[in-house]
Parts: structure tokens; C-alpha cells; sequence
């Protein structure tokens, strides 16, 4: 089972620390401002320092380890408390950790949240590397993604793959739309 409690931990601590560089993704960065429409509700999941915060209107930003987030709760929680829908979530590095069972399990929270048919996912994830260079994250249990999973996983939740490509740091960037 994934120890949320650690995660929360190593996030807040030794992640707060690094030079995120969040603007260096050419496709999961500040690029994806342009890939939501000025009316869409937007839920950014695990937004860490919250960096969408005032440049994209109605988003929302949840995180669990990060008082910067709009409301610092885990997927799980805020899923149990709010029953707002959204047209676009975000998920940039915050669903990669666990088994499948585990990661299923949170896509199905993140579709939960979503609107139904047109609702887009934007994706960055870590293909189970752990290129982080800190010694606290190597009992995190990375899950592999790769292009294949993003196609699975479209088919079993009832999306469309728009795109799955490479973006910076060798992370997978992916686009899902609701079908």
C-alpha cells in the first residue's frame, strides 16, 4: 500500500527544495495555459506551489503536502468532500507513484471529478525512474509508465488518446479526452 504520509513528506521537504524549473517543460509547463479555454473549470492535482494559480481562471489546485494548493488535501479527500466537476484535470507528476491497482484507482478519483464526455486529462509521468538525485526517494515506488499504459489505460476508462509523447527531463507528456 502506498505511504501517503511519506510522500506528503519527501514532497514537502526535500522537492520544496530542488529547483523545480517548472517552466522547462516544452508540453506539461506553462505551455498547457494555452491548451485551456478561458471558460473551463480546471483542477490541478497535486499542484505543489500551486504555479497555475492567477494565470489560468477557474482552476482549482489540490495537494496534500503543499500550503500553496487551494486546498491541501489528498485526491481521496477532496474527492470525498467536493462534488464540484471540472472540464480539464491536470496530473504533472502527481499520479506516479504506487502499483496499478493504485494508480487505477486514482485515475478513477480524477475521473470522478471530471464532467463526463469532452473532459481532458494532461499528464506528466515519470516512467519509473527515479532520476531525482535524493537519497529520500528511493523507497518511493515510481510506477512505470510508458506509451502502452497510456493506451491501456485510455481503453478501460473511456478515453481518447490524443496524444503521448516525449516532454522534457524524460518525462511522458499525454493528453486524454473523455469519450
Amino acid at each position: 500500500m502506498l505511504d501517503q504520509q511519506h510522500l506528503n513528506n519527501y514532497f514537502s521537504t526535500a522537492w520544496r527544495n530542488r529547483d523545480r524549473g517548472f517552466d522547462q517543460y516544452n508540453k506539461t509547463g506553462y505551455a498547457l495555459i494555452n491548451q485551456v479555454h478561458q471558460k473551463e473549470s480546471v483542477i490541478d492535482i497535486g499542484c505543489g506551489i500551486n504555479p497555475f494559480r492567477g494565470k489560468i481562471p477557474n482552476l482549482i489546485g489540490i495537494d496534500p503536502a503543499f500550503p500553496e494548493a487551494d486546498f491541501q488535501l489528498s485526491l481521496e479527500d477532496y474527492v470525498q468532500q467536493h462534488d464540484t466537476k471540472f472540464d480539464v484535470a491536470f496530473c504533472l507528476g502527481s499520479i506516479n507513484f504506487g502499483t496499478a491497482e493504485d494508480i487505477e484507482h486514482q485515475i478513477g478519483l480524477v475521473d470522478k471529478l471530471l464532467n463526463g464526455i469532452g473532459s481532458r486529462i494532461y499528464w506528466r509521468c515519470n516512467p519509473g525512474r527515479k532520476d531525482h538525485g535524493n537519497q529520500e526517494c528511493e523507497d518511493i515506488p515510481f510506477y512505470p509508465w510508458s506509451f502502452d499504459e497510456h493506451i491501456r489505460l485510455t481503453d478501460k476508462f473511456g478515453y481518447k488518446l490524443l496524444e503521448v509523447s516525449w516532454d522534457t527531463n524524460n518525462r511522458i507528456y499525454a493528453e486524454w479526452l473523455k469519450i
